[in-house]
């Protein structure tokens, strides 16, 4: 991979920035404080973070005193593809798309899925330790703060601080002499660790449950004499009950033939009312059946709806009498409001047939029934010479006679009314005697008749129970003697019922006296206790497999780089440093990495004709350290790109560089850049003419 253009807007230093890099060596030319830094971070924002993101850390990277966010555009190959990524953190929109192309092949989470799966490194952290030669990373190791096999492993751990291979191994191995802290040794109780406190906690429950069994031993005796006195005590009880029961039944027998007396008078005054109720019953529905042939209202309606009807009557026969005698004195004019009702009527029935409402049909229906009505009335239709008002009021009556008495005459109606008030007058009269032998209870016949039913089967079958049981108990009849002796039995028997109570008191409290100790609770809490301390020995060997896992995972790495990275390494600083340091070895178990001066190099190896001896390199100046330290990164760039280009970002690895060996590094870097795309940040001009493209940062952007 290597990256053809980068573009940034309200980013850290950049205001607004485009950046055109070549495929070879790149030298961005800046100031202190130009923003060299921030293009770095830029490009790596640009690759792994996602514009949807709200991590304060991401929120931060906009610019300086601004309150907008901020948008990155990164123009790049892969293999022999092109591709435009555009995040922008203000709309949180992100599309990768290829040139040519109208519209983006990949836009939101599907640009995350896609770079994960192409860029050579798929982890930011990875991408900053392997690509990124920082300053300070060349400061840290020259200046003797950290060992370079550390920063190595860091780097290929993806980490730093305590997330690296070597702190997450110190880590846990502090994890797990905590665990069992206390232990092998003896430490403040409350410094113990959960092993130590487990084993104390089961150990001290078992002394409670050995002595909770103990108790519970001594408890189950006393239980036992409790239980005999209790059975003891129970014997006694069904004895005394059995002769008190005597006593009770020879007393109970002569209470029976009292009260089988007056069982028997109650259920002869019961059956006698039954009856008399039973006749009443008959003659009311005699009565009911009688009225029958009267109307409903008449036989239903309330006394004031009769007096009403009969005024109608008399109202009805006086008025007739009026209108016979009247003559035909007063003519009648036509009402002329009827047909005008009647016309308005049939128009809203026909306009209701019109839009489909059956409904109001009804008033076409009304319309008519007014129009004949309206005939039937007009003046000269009526008897001759009856006033208007007389004979309307006697048509109302008459209609309402017909309403409530049927199709009969005046006189026919007068003579059902008046048949009707006898009726009513002597269906109250009986229904006034059923109240009166029903004791004044509101109810229906059949319900009272019954419930009386219903008492005097109860009542003779108490008198039945009566006589049954007076027979059941007339073995135990007994005289005054017989009730003495039993009177004595009883007595004996309470007596030695007292003294078992007593002795079941003393029983009951030595029990209290005891200690309770709860046996179900002792031994649940002492298997969550026995469980805890299984959980913390899994605990414990889970911590060792993975000391070992990263032991071994160490080793392997370090195996793993002592093979593969001195060869390239080796090669790097001898062209740089002219031969004065051509082999380096890194240890298998600690990283640490040593160099050997060239053979005959008298500075080295005091002029000896031996085999130089390895050096350190915190033994060596500022400068050759910082060439070591390249050295090797670019050599760890060689591994970890697995044959495919790579950008290498490098920040002025060159500070502590004396003429000569700057010049060889920098043939180096230009050799290494036609295999990987290399961009070189410096503030020195001297760098113009070192080759590749120039990008020159202006001092503000």
């Amino acid at each position: 991979m290597w990256i053809e253009r980068v573009a940034l807007d309200n980013f850290l230093a950049f205001g607004k920035v485009a950046v055109e890099f070549a495929p070879g060596l790149n030298v961005v030319l800046s100031p202190n404080e130009g923003g060299k830094s921030s293009l770095f971070r830029g490009i790596a924002a640009g690759f792994y973070t996602s514009a949807a993101s709200q991590k304060s850390d991401i929120l931060a990277l906009g610019r300086w005193g601004s309150a907008g966010r901020f948008r990155i555009e990164i123009e790049f190959r892969l293999g022999q593809d092109r591709y435009r990524l555009v995040r922008d953190f203000d709309s949180k929109e992100q599309t990768i798309s290829r040139p040519g192309e109208a519209k983006p092949f990949a836009k939101g989470k599907a640009v995350d899925e896609f770079l994960g799966a192409h860029l050579p490194l798929s982890d930011e952290n990875l991408f900053l330790r392997v690509c990124g030669v920082r300053h300070e990373d060349l400061s840290s190791v020259g200046d003797g703060k950290s060992a370079l096999g550390e920063a190595i492993e860091e780097i290929l751990g993806g980490g730093w601080g305590n997330a690296t291979p070597a702190g997450v191994q110190q880590t846990v191995e502090d994890k797990r002499k905590e665990l069992i802290k206390g232990r092998d040794r003896p430490v403040n109780e409350a410094n113990r660790g959960p092993v130590k406190r487990f084993m104390d906690e089961v150990e001290r429950l078992e002394r409670d449950a050995a002595r909770a069994s103990a108790l519970a031993g001594e408890r189950e005796g006393l239980l036992k004499t409790i239980s005999d006195i209790d059975s003891k005590s129970l014997r006694l009880d069904a004895d005394i009950d059995l002769l008190s029961a005597k006593r009770e039944k020879a007393s109970a027998c002569r209470d029976l033939e009292k009260n089988e007396k007056a069982v028997r008078e109650k259920a002869d005054a019961l059956r006698k009312r039954k009856d008399r109720i039973g006749e009443l019953s008959a003659l009311k529905q005699a009565l009911a059946e009688e009225g029958s042939r009267f109307p409903g209202s008449l036989a239903q309606g309330t006394p004031a709806f009769l007096d009403a009807l009969r005024s109608d009557l008399e109202r009805e026969s006086l008025l007739e009498r009026e209108i016979a005698g009247a003559g035909s004195r007063i003519g009648a004019r036509a009402s002329v409001w009827r047909p005008v009702l009647a016309a308005a009527l049939i128009l809203a029935g026909i306009l209701g047939v019109a839009i489909g409402k059956p409904l109001m049909t009804l008033f076409l229906v009304a319309g008519a029934v007014l129009v004949v009505w309206h005939i039937a009335r007009r003046p000269g239709r009526g008897k001759a010479g009856a006033p208007a008002g007389l004979e309307g009021d006697l048509g109302r009556l008459a209609k309402k006679r017909a309403e409530v008495l049927g199709v009969r005459s005046l006189e026919e109606s007068k003579a059902l009314l008046a048949e009707c008030a006898a009726w009513r007058d002597r269906l109250r009269d009986v229904e006034s005697r059923i109240e009166e032998a029903a004791g004044g209870r509101q109810a229906d016949l059949r319900d009272l008749l019954g419930a009386l039913d219903r008492e005097y089967g109860a009542a003779a079958l108490d008198l039945r129970a009566l006589v049954e049981s007076r027979a059941e108990l007339e073995p135990f009849r007994t005289d005054g003697d017989g009730m003495l002796r039993l009177d004595r039995e009883v007595g004996a028997r309470e007596e030695e019922r007292k003294r078992l109570a007593a002795a079941r008191v003393l029983a009951d409290r030595k029990l209290a006296a005891l200690e309770r100790m709860d046996e179900i609770d002792i031994a649940e809490r002492l298997a969550c206790a026995r469980e805890g301390l299984g959980h913390a020995g899994r605990k414990e060997r889970v911590l060792e497999a993975i000391l070992e896992t990263l032991a071994g995972a160490r080793r392997e790495m370090a195996g793993f780089l002592a093979e593969r990275l001195p060869p390239l390494a080796g090669l790097y600083l001898s062209r740089i440093t002219g031969g004065r340091y051509e082999t380096l070895f890194i240890d298998p178990l600690t990283l640490k990495i040593e160099t050997v001066p060239a053979r005959g190099d008298a500075d080295a190896s005091g002029g000896a004709s031996s085999a130089p001896e390895r050096i350190k390199p915190d033994s060596v100046s500022q400068g050759a350290r910082d060439q070591i330290h390249l050295a090797v990164r670019l050599a760890l760039v060689e591994l970890m790109s697995r044959g495919e280009p790579q950008p290498v970002f490098l920040d002025d690895p060159f500070v502590h560089f004396d003429p000569a060996r700057r010049e060889r590094a920098l043939d180096v870097v230009r050799e290494f850049a036609a295999k990987h795309q290399v961009v070189l940040f410096t503030c020195d001009p001297r760098y113009r003419e070192a080759g590749g493209r120039l990008v020159e940062l202006p001092a503000r952007a």
